[in-house]
């Protein structure tokens, strides 16, 4: 049986995942108005973040096919949490680049500074929360693993 703290922490980051990825879809239609392809990021971004913050509810990992919850499991838990820390904190960390550098490489705006706005600070708020709650998720897995 999972324990309370871990089960809210993964609503938790269901919520800000699928939080991320409905500020990401607000966005697309600006950046799919600035070029095709910053619009498909977006798209790309929201669809990721959704889809994450589902499969986190779900947990399909989690059961067999009698229903009963899997030792094997925890191991793909602890690969999907990874997952999510490394996908939100590549999406920050692009945020950052073209927030102080520039766009890097593609589209026409590429080079050029984006300015920061409310909304993007409020989609990295929510990234940093979603990446804490993912290590503290691991962290329960891991002492969970190492009691066992």
């Amino acid at each position: 049986m999972e324990n309370p703290t871990a089960n809210r922490l993964r609503l938790w980051a269901a919520a800000l995942s699928i939080g991320a990825a409905l500020i990401h879809g607000i966005a697309t239609p600006e950046h799919l108005a600035e070029w095709w392809g910053y619009g498909l990021f977006f798209i790309a971004a929201a669809m990721a973040q959704g889809f994450y913050g589902f499969i986190l509810l779900l947990q399909p990992w989690r059961y067999d096919e009698t229903g009963a919850i899997t030792r094997s499991g925890e191991s793909y838990a602890r690969l999907f949490y990874i997952l999510g820390v490394a996908g939100n904190a590549a999406i920050i960390g692009l945020y950052i680049i073209t927030r102080t550098v520039g766009i890097p490489f593609f589209g026409p705006e590429a080079g050029e500074v984006e300015p920061v706005t409310p909304i993007s600070v409020i989609s990295k708020v929510i990234e940093v929360a979603l990446i804490g709650c993912l290590l503290a998720l691991l962290r329960t897995a891991q002492n969970k693993t190492a009691k066992v």
